[in-house]
């Protein structure tokens, strides 16, 4: 058992630390966030959760070996910066930084103190993510021809940062994963339409190319009538539709009928069953089991590197208003 802090109690900060809070495995758990009201809600919910009125009550306890930082990501760089000159192990939710020197400074950082560092990519730990990366692995789909996936709501909207940085994090981790491969070139549009005036793209289209003519779209918006979770993944075989918001049928597969000249068919889709669990729960847990283990964890500071620079360069795309190569 070891204890653990949460920096932030805002909207997502709360489920984290109802989560750890709910762990066995950790002994007391503190919480600081600069806003009273929100301190005020740990207290009024989880009275057993310490508060503090100072980030440096935490950084300053020898008996906190670990943080996570559920703040806004304007903040991420320089919470986890202190956070690991401290000597603690750091959880940071998504996306790492909002710039790849940062992020690169902080996976040097943690490797120089001996720490770890842990992105929030939730998906990565997301149960019917498993079985599609396992029905990938074995061949299932034949050779991938390409992906797309839609992070669509009508939600709020950030005033630093574009719904890109926000949402599409999630959809580039699990790109990266389930093909095991880096993108050749990166091409973003969208759009302003919540606030022009700030310049802050409310709706984004981006593109990814990899190697061997697979290609990935993934659209994010916070502008949408229609809310969506969905991944798709289309091969030579089969195609697998992953919806996060079904929790009875979250995992299909489609077979691919080839029929007369250039005509197809789908044949009946295949629920598959995938176990019940949070994935918010087993990334908290497998943070603690990182640290208790001294082993890397799945989403370490360095695939939240990867996804950074991704972003980076979708934004220089974005823009530009033309692709970008990316040169490794």
């Amino acid at each position: 058992m070891l204890n653990v802090a949460v920096v932030g109690a805002g909207n997502w900060g709360r489920k984290v630390i109802r989560n750890f809070y709910e762990l066995k495995e950790v002994d007391t758990l503190f919480c600081y966030d600069v806003n009273p009201s929100s301190r005020r809600w740990v207290k009024k919910n989880y009275p057993e959760v310490i508060t503090v009125t100072r980030y440096e009550d935490i950084l300053e306890n020898k008996e906190i070996p670990a943080v996570v930082i559920t703040t806004p990501a304007w903040t991420h760089f320089f919470l986890a910066r202190k956070a690991l000159n401290a000597g603690k192990h750091v959880f940071v939710e998504k996306p790492l930084t909002l710039k790849a020197e940062d992020a690169e400074f902080l996976v040097n950082l943690a490797k120089a103190k001996g720490k770890i560092l842990m992105v929030g990519h939730i998906l990565r730990y997301h149960p019917a993510v498993q079985v599609m990366k396992r029905i990938i692995d074995e061949g299932k789909l034949g050779r991938i021809y390409y992906t797309y996936s839609q992070r669509l709501n009508v939600g709020r909207v950030r005033e630093v940062e574009n719904v890109m940085w926000c949402l599409a994090p999630h959809d580039i981790s699990i790109v990266l994963y389930l093909l095991e491969k880096e993108p050749t070139r990166v091409s973003a549009c969208g759009g302003c339409f919540l606030q022009r005036e700030k310049s802050i793209e409310d709706v984004i289209f981006l593109n990814l190319t990899f190697e061997g003519g697979i290609f990935s779209h993934i659209h994010v918006s916070w502008f949408d009538p229609t809310r969506i979770r969905k991944t798709v993944v289309v091969g030579e075989e089969e195609a697998i539709v992953l919806n996060e918001l079904s929790s009875q049928e979250p995992l299909k597969l489609y077979t691919i009928k080839r029929k007369k000249g250039t005509d197809i068919a789908l044949g009946e889709a295949t629920l598959l069953s995938v176990p019940n669990y949070e994935p918010l729960k087993e990334e908290c847990l497998h943070f603690i089991r990182c640290i208790l283990t001294n082993t890397s964890p799945l989403t370490d500071g360095q695939e939240g590197l990867r996804v950074v620079k991704i972003l980076e360069m979708a934004q220089k795309s974005l823009k530009k208003g033309s692709p970008v190569k990316i040169t490794k």
